[in-house]
């Protein structure tokens, strides 16, 4: 999927890390650590599920660097959001979803979009940073939470590149393959990629927003569809406000070459206690919903593509 971004990406890595083979290191946070991102399934339907942003791993040298308690720092974490996927999963897609925290290195957000304020080292040229880099929220984010700063001290550019290397790399890898290989298989391929939400007064509060880039990374069929299932089953929907969708469903979203990409933001508070991350009661409702969701989804797509 778009291999000349990532080889350039590559080329980036070597000039920081020349000599340095792009495989994850042996270092004492990651002995105990899981794989970076985990992929289950084969590509029995035209969809593929993934949770970016839902990782519980923090390092222990990354909580320590930091001046936020660990309970901040899971403050932008999508909490469980893997586990909603489970029945989904069951029903045949592919599930992709990285156990590393956002806060830690955020794969919704290009390579190379860092704040040049987070180093105390010279920046390599290729370092784009766009207004989400340049307010801290970039692939190595230098705040968290009601702008809170996450670093005591700036950090040496090496460490970010490393974490691209050995986190952002495998993820987009991992997806880039099992959206490779769905498409392959089905001829299309839509991926569903899942995320939580805090409260989103600016938008009325809704349920689920649904984010195709305003029309850019998904066929409006299959978004008017996502959208009128969730609303047949009783939740409030948004499109595109407040979240049109990040770099995920930017990049991979291209519907003329049968490549379908839909954020699908959910609100923690249907499914659990934002101030203790305890699920409630109804993590199982929501859970079926997302199941029913990917189910009528499925058969969409091959109601689209039969002749």
């Amino acid at each position: 999927m778009k291999n000349i971004t990532h080889s350039l990406i590559h080329r980036g890595l070597a000039r920081v890390l020349p000599g340095m083979p792009a495989s994850v290191p042996e270092g004492a946070d990651r002995v105990q650590a899981p794989a970076p991102v985990l992929v289950s399934g084969q590509p029995a339907t035209p969809v593929v599920l993934a949770s970016p942003h839902s990782g519980r791993f923090y390092p222990e040298a990354f909580v320590q660097a930091s001046r936020q308690s660990l309970a901040i720092l899971r403050s932008g974490e999508d909490s469980y959001v893997e586990e909603l996927a489970t029945d989904a999963h069951t029903l045949g897609p592919m599930l992709v979803h990285a156990t590393f925290p956002r806060v830690f290195c955020d794969v919704n957000r290009a390579a190379w979009d860092l704040d040049p304020r987070m180093f105390n080292t010279p920046i390599p040229a290729f370092v784009r940073a766009t207004h989400r880099g340049l307010a801290g929220l970039g692939s190595v984010p230098r705040i968290v939470a009601d702008n809170r700063q996450i670093y005591r001290t700036r950090m040496p550019f090496m460490e970010a590149a490393l974490r691209i290397r050995d986190y952002w790399m495998p993820y987009h890898a991992a997806l880039a393959t099992a959206l490779r290989r769905t498409h392959a298989q089905h001829g299309t391929a839509l991926l569903l990629d899942l995320h939580s939400m805090p409260d989103a007064p600016e938008a009325g509060n809704p349920d689920f927003v649904l984010g195709d880039v305003h029309g850019a990374s998904c066929a409006s069929a299959l978004a008017d569809k996502a959208e009128e299932i969730l609303q047949d089953m009783g939740f409030k929907t948004s499109r595109n406000t407040p979240y049109a969708g990040g770099y995920i469903t930017q990049h991979y979203g291209r519907p003329r070459e049968g490549l379908h990409a839909l954020q699908i933001e959910m609100r923690r508070s249907l499914y659990m206690d934002e101030k203790t991350r305890e699920k409630n009661r109804d993590f199982s409702i929501l859970k079926h919903a997302i199941s029913q969701l990917t189910e009528s989804m499925i058969a969409t797509l091959r109601t689209l593509d039969s002749p």
